[in-house]
């Protein structure tokens, strides 16, 4: 039983949906609170024990961003290839626990999201929420290619942890309690202003709180070029480091080697980009008819065969039953 509680005229923008399991006049199901989610993010499944009780979520729209508070019950929710192949649109989502920790497994990463930090999941792919205890979560579902033109490389920081130790990452958080806060008061224009501000942020939080990272800013930025530039053309089966390098004015040597610093190759780079829109696609294929052979030449192999090998050996399965095995 969800009910979206119509919202005060002053509040326009935000959007209040309740399942109380304990009412006992009208109780719902954990059924019910399965729609909440699926209206509010994507499909998915959801498991909860018997103790669950209640689940609310207030929503906020910044612009194309979807903010959501989620306080409910633990659960667990899966995100399952089947419901990809379901879905017309593709989203990222940040998860910001604010109670209790919260656990998130993508790309077979499992981590343990403290209160105050954050994580990301890519909805394209299957990935697992699981929340063991109550808790209150803030999340953000951001359209996938609105994330992908401000900051190309997002897929390196699937499920790993944003710390709240790190200033930057606080800053972001802050950012986007404190819009949430007041977000009724905002006219359309200034929510589109907020929208890149949110985006903006959120790429110097990733970036910056990377641990991994020792590069300067002037190389990070190039790094970010090449790969803005590899998302423009990957499709074509004859891009190259040379092609990326000419493009935005490097030599190819240095481009290289700005790669090779972070245990990487152009080449390599080149190759997952089009592994992860084949496997986009493969989810989808039945919904929009695709052999794998217009698959293939969709990412940029010039050969079926050749994709076929490459597919197999970076995902452990072939393109036929991929979306059998999630």
């Amino acid at each position: 039983m969800s009910q979206a509680v119509c919202p005060p005229p002053s509040t326009p923008a935000t959007q209040v949906f309740n399942v109380n399991l304990a009412l006992p006049t009208r109780p719902g199901t954990i059924r019910d609170w399965s729609d909440v989610l699926y209206e509010n993010y994507f499909p998915l499944d959801v498991a909860a024990d018997r103790n669950f009780r209640s689940g609310e979520l207030e929503r906020v729209d910044i612009g194309s961003i979807r903010s959501c508070m989620l306080k409910c019950d633990a659960m667990v929710t899966e995100r399952r290839t089947a419901h990809i192949s379901r879905d017309t649109k593709d989203f990222y989502v940040v998860e910001m626990p604010r109670f209790s920790p919260l656990g998130l497994r993508q790309r077979g990463r499992d981590i343990l999201v403290q209160p105050g930090d954050f994580a990301i999941v890519n909805g394209a792919e299957s990935y697992t929420y699981a929340q063991g205890a109550p808790n209150l979560v803030h999340t953000l579902r951001i359209p996938r290619k609105v994330l992908l033109r401000r900051l190309p490389s997002v897929d390196d920081w699937m499920a790993t942890i944003r710390h709240a130790s790190s200033p930057v990452v606080s800053l972001f958080t802050d950012f986007v309690s404190a819009y949430v806060r007041h977000a009724g008061a905002q006219s359309v224009s200034v929510q589109a202003t907020m929208e890149q501000h949110l985006l903006d942020l959120l790429a110097m939080a990733l970036i910056e709180a990377d641990p991994q990272s020792n590069e300067t800013a002037i190389r990070t930025a190039h790094r970010q070029r090449a790969l803005q530039a590899i998302e423009r053309d990957f499709a074509n089966p004859e891009l190259s480091a040379s092609d990326i390098a000419v493009s935005i004015n490097l030599s190819e040597r240095y481009l290289q080697k700005i790669f090779s610093d972070r245990d990487e190759t152009i080449s390599s780079v080149i190759k997952a980009r089009r592994i992860l829109e084949a496997r986009r696609l493969l989810g989808k294929r039945h919904q929009h008819k695709l052999s794998i052979t217009q698959i293939a030449y969709l990412v940029g192999f010039s050969d079926s065969a050749h994709f076929s090998r490459v597919f197999r050996q970076e995902t452990g399965t072939s393109p036929m039953h991929y979306i059998d095995t999630e």
